[in-house]
């Protein structure tokens, strides 16, 4: 017995009232709520459903479900702390209803103590890198939207020089089923990219994706199902107007149905993962059908891609072990000419394939991709640190090591390789990774970045 449903027992007994009871017959007379002003009364009735729709108990079903109401509470996410008590209640007598208990049932009010937190947050975010001189991130949170915790999401990104000048808005809509375990979601976006100077062509994008999302008691496994409808146009200069990427040009509709999985089982120290296992599947069946121009055409795919991260810490946790591999693939193209640029795999760039510049190990992309390695962080020795270092330790060293390729066939084509060295700084406030990369093409002279 697990010792929430003990304490939920001696609450009973330390009343006296079934201290003489074989069977614990329970007659429940109310249910309150202290805690979540700003929610309305329907949010609360259709998770509290399971414990509210009987009225006779025995004591050891009433904490099942007084359990199963309070974890349902704890899954929205809308509270700090939930603690659930029994109370005996001898100011009220149970109805004359006949009743077949060899005992006479104890009037019991069950009392939820909710803790409330912050519901509305924004956030706030200046980076840069080797590609982007400046990125912008500006986001606000509503976690309590029309009152019902539903939460409401708005966000920008924002790029503003070249080579990649960038603009994406984004709004996310979750709504709780009846099981808090489901959720709906709503998931919209406006982009506009300009890759003129470096892919000659820009690229403006409006839709989203709607569908149920799961995740397990735990939070390990989660599984999206949806259907996505994006319009896509795609702008391109006069002299390159026999380029292949002719066949993109004017405006496409991409319908598909969407399915994402997610097992992750890990731990963290601080705000680094320190072990456990990471397991990502993602699958698209696409139907993308050209709206305007002279060669009208319709295409259709499914697009699958997949990752599995493995962390493992030794030494007390002085030296932790990444170990990742990626890959993907997409079925029904005839050829990579036939499959929009936006959909094709790339790789090259610091949140893809360092060593190598955005996009740059093809940059016309491919329809296969692969990439595999492993990381290997330690922390700072003590000699070297700050006698005021707060522990955990945000920061870093790691040396890494990774290989890919990405094509029409990867089996036909030589891949890159990546090694390097770096320091990683990590906390709520400021994140940085400064590293130093030599990177090949197999079978061509190195390069360093």
């Amino acid at each position: 017995m697990s010792s929430e449903n003990t304490n939920l027992q001696l609450q009973i007994f330390q009343d006296g009232a079934i201290s003489d009871s074989k069977s614990y017959p329970i007659y429940l007379n109310k249910v309150e709520v202290n805690g979540g002003d700003s929610l309305l009364r329907q949010f609360f009735s259709k998770l509290l459903s399971p414990l509210v729709k009987e009225s006779d108990y025995t004591l050891v079903h009433l904490i099942e479900k007084v359990n199963q109401s309070a974890d349902n509470l704890r899954r929205t996410g809308v509270f700090g702390e939930v603690k659930p008590s029994l109370h005996a209640d001898y100011a009220h007598v149970r109805p004359l209803l006949r009743s077949y208990n060899l005992e006479n049932p104890i009037v019991t009010n069950v009392i939820f103590d909710l803790e409330s937190k912050d519901l509305s947050t924004g956030n706030f975010s200046l980076g840069f890198n080797d590609e982007d001189n400046l990125i912008v991130n500006l986001g606000y949170d509503n976690n309590n939207f029309n009152h019902n915790a539903e939460a409401v999401k708005f966000g920008v990104n924002y790029r503003p020089y070249k080579p990649s000048e960038r603009l994406v808005s984004t709004m996310r809509l979750e709504s709780f089923l009846k099981c808090p375990a489901f959720r709906f979601v709503l998931d919209l976006h406006n982009a506009h990219d300009n890759n003129q100077t470096s892919f000659q062509h820009a690229r403006k994008a409006l839709g989203g994706v709607m569908g149920i999302f799961y995740a397990n008691e735990e939070g390990s496994i989660s599984v999206f199902n949806g259907f996505s409808l994006i319009r896509r146009s795609t702008s391109l200069p006069e002299e390159i107007s026999k380029d292949q990427h002719q066949s993109f040009g004017g405006d496409f509709l991409k319908s598909s149905i969407v399915t994402r999985l997610m097992y992750n089982k890990t731990r963290t120290m601080g705000d680094y993962i320190n072990d456990g296992i990471r397991l990502r599947l993602n699958n698209e069946i696409a139907i993308d059908q050209k709206q305007t121009g002279v060669h009208e055409a319709q295409n259709t795919f499914v697009k699958t891609e997949g990752s599995l991260d493995l962390y493992k810490s030794l030494m007390e946790n002085r030296i932790t072990a990444n170990i990742f591999m990626n890959s993907g693939i997409i079925f029904g193209g005839v050829s990579s000419d036939h499959v929009h640029v936006s959909d094709r795999f790339y790789l090259g760039g610091s949140d893809s394939f360092k060593g190598f510049s955005r996009n740059a190990v093809n940059e016309e992309g491919g329809l296969q991709f692969y990439k595999f390695g492993a990381t290997a962080f330690g922390k700072i020795p003590s000699f070297l640190r700050p006698a005021n270092f707060s522990s955990p330790d945000p920061m870093r060293m790691y040396v890494t090591g990774m290989v890919g390729n990405v094509g029409y066939d990867i089996t036909k084509e030589k891949g890159v390789m990546s090694v390097g060295i770096g320091l990683r700084y990590t906390n709520q406030m400021v994140k940085m990774d400064a590293g130093y990369y030599f990177s090949q093409r197999l079978g061509l002279a190195a390069t360093t970045v």
